[in-house]
């Protein structure tokens, strides 16, 4: 395997309580911003003082979210995958979201280069029924403008979600674009012809699949695109969305977000 370009692997480890940090480690290119409040939240901009993701580079995260605890994790910049002549580069994930808490997850797209190779396994524990999350992860098929759609080598992608002992969500994603043995990423069943993917996943949530199905009526109605409902582990949802570019997906983040934030403060005021 190529060495890390940062010489040993890169680690962030975070835990925070009630709208501070009361632990936080990291080494390069990993950096956390001052973070601020929005409301109940706490916003945390994590930052990788870096070009991007190189072949070699290991990075780690360790995320504890403890009870009655409300944060937001942001990125600052579209997760850029460099060309690999040889190797992948590989980032782990360990989230826990504590009794009563919530976890926001949205970071910014991920943007693999032509000839780039990614693997990422993310493992996230729930402590019970009580716990909430909204995770949103936006995949690009490369660089468009430079017409390097799907010509990535690899992108491996693994999320493993638990609630106390039970397993609720398990998600093993490998695109090859040029494996033809895995069928045609770009074509009929996989991305349609269709440039960007986006996941999200509301777990924990008072808010019904009707309304959810409801909210994304319009945008489907206004916007060239197409998306998917799939309700799991009991009332939680995944929602699967294509488009053809970054922008309609971020602000479906976005407006999701907003109406989880407007059917929590509801509840909390019945």
């Amino acid at each position: 395997m190529i060495a890390n370009s940062f010489g040993r692997k890169s680690e962030l480890v975070l835990a925070i309580r009630q709208k501070k940090i009361v632990r936080q480690f990291f080494t390069a290119p990993y950096k956390i911003l001052r973070p601020f409040h929005e409301g109940d939240f706490l916003q945390v901009m994590v930052v990788k003082v870096s070009a991007g993701m190189m072949a070699g580079d290991c990075q780690s995260f360790a995320i504890a979210v403890e009870d009655d605890t409300c944060v937001e994790i942001l990125s600052q910049a579209y997760e850029k995958i460099h060309r690999m002549e040889q190797g992948e580069a590989v980032r782990t994930g360990e989230i826990t979201v504590g009794r009563r808490a919530v976890l926001y997850f949205t970071p910014q797209p991920i943007l693999p280069f032509a000839g780039s190779a990614f693997s990422s396994a993310m493992s996230i524990q729930l402590q019970d029924e009580s716990s909430r999350l909204f995770y949103s992860d936006i995949l690009a098929c490369g660089r468009v403008a430079r017409q390097e759609r799907f010509q990535y080598r690899l992108f491996r992608s693994r999320v493993r979600i638990m609630k106390g002992e039970e397993l609720i969500y398990f998600e093993n994603m490998s695109l090859e674009p040029a494996n033809k043995e895995h069928g045609d990423v770009a074509g009929f069943t996989q991305y349609e012809g269709y440039s960007h993917l986006g996941t999200f996943l509301l777990i924990g949530f008072p808010v019904p699949e009707a309304d959810i199905r409801d909210a994304l009526a319009g945008i489907l109605q206004d916007n060239d695109c197409q998306a998917g409902v799939t309700r799991f582990a009991g009332n939680n949802l995944c929602i699967k969305m294509l488009a053809h570019g970054s922008e309609l997906l971020v602000h479906v983040q976005k407006y999701l977000k907003e109406i989880l934030r407007e059917r929590s403060a509801h509840e909390q005021v019945g």
